[in-house]
């Protein structure tokens, strides 16, 4: 049940003035300004004397409400989801065992850390499919294209350092995310590569697996992690190769970023949740019917049995 037009409702205040002004009626009446209390007289019609005006404001209110036009029915609200197919690439090799970030007072290894923020992130995309690839002096995927982020999380909790060896192929492991994304149809393709190092292994030239990945239209974000340099140079991932990483951004149409401690991981990854966004169609579909008409009959049997009742001994009786 709902009212189509409430505001219309505003027009039960008309009936104020007309209440006050019957009330007063009726006071001057029964004290007079003579001082005598007037009587009514005997008649069984006394004891209705006041039934017009109550059919008068039954009338206007049931007339007010039907105005505000009540309704019966439901509503229907249909949400569809254009999502992005996203490809993670997580470096294994064995510098992700490095304790040099922090989680609170804990201190893990950056691959504990990097797997808690990748976590939080896919949280946050429920409509997007995701996979993952690792690599390390090899590649391959961990986890396939999917909506089942439940299922991606349980492939992410068994990363392991070292579980594809312990060089960094980084060219083979965005080849291998671009292979994953050549047969899809989506919209937005779009790879998530991270590496604390520089590629030192594999068969695929990064810069070339760049290329391809531009030429079928997906997206690379790079991200550096490592520690700072201490030696109070320029900001940069010591051992990270920042150059290439920031070429194969560039040549895809992506982004690089640096995340030397946990809390530049962590807005990294916020800030590609924002650059990257879902489109979410909303639709609503309404079906009401009006319960008006009964409202109308009854204000208006009522305002003529008001009129009616005008003609009869009522008419003369005092309040």
């Amino acid at each position: 049940m709902r009212l189509a037009n409430p505001w219309l409702l505003l027009s039960l205040l008309t009936l104020l003035p007309l209440i006050f002004i019957y009330l007063r009626r009726r006071s001057a009446l029964k004290f007079p300004s003579t001082g005598v209390v007037g009587r009514l007289p005997k008649s069984g019609w006394t004891r209705y004397r006041h039934l017009p005006f109550i059919l008068r404001c039954a009338g206007l209110l049931a007339l007010a409400i039907a105005l505000a036009r009540p309704q019966a029915g439901n509503s229907n609200t249909q949400r569809t989801a254009e999502g992005l197919d996203i490809v993670m690439v997580l470096d294994t090799s064995g510098s992700m065992n490095l304790r040099d970030f922090t989680w609170g007072r804990e201190k893990p290894t950056r691959m504990a850390v990097v797997k808690r923020v990748i976590t939080d992130f896919i949280k946050e995309r429920p409509n997007d499919r995701i996979g993952m690839v690792v690599f390390g002096t090899e590649a391959f995927t961990q986890a396939p294209l999917t909506l089942d982020h439940e299922v991606l999380n349980r492939f992410i909790d068994i990363i392991t350092v070292g579980m594809a060896g312990e060089a960094t192929a980084v060219g083979d492991g965005l080849a291998a995310a671009v292979n994953r994304l050549k047969s899809v149809e989506a919209k937005s393709k779009v790879v998530i590569l991270l590496t604390d190092g520089g590629n030192n292994a594999g068969r695929v030239d990064p810069l070339a697996a760049a290329q391809a990945a531009a030429t079928m239209g997906v997206k690379v974000y790079t991200i550096g992690v490592g520690s700072a340099p201490k030696d109070g140079g320029a900001p940069q991932a010591a051992d990270v190769d920042e150059p290439t990483l920031r070429e194969i951004a560039k040549v895809t149409g992506g982004k690089y970023f640096l995340a030397s401690n946990t809390e530049m991981l962590i807005k990294v990854y916020d800030t590609i949740d924002k650059l990257e966004k879902t489109k979410v169609q909303v639709e609503s579909f309404a079906n009401y019917e009006d319960l008006y008409t009964g409202l109308v009959v009854f204000a208006v049997a009522c305002l003529l049995s008001e009129l009616l009742l005008g003609l009869t001994r009522l008419r003369r009786l005092p309040l």
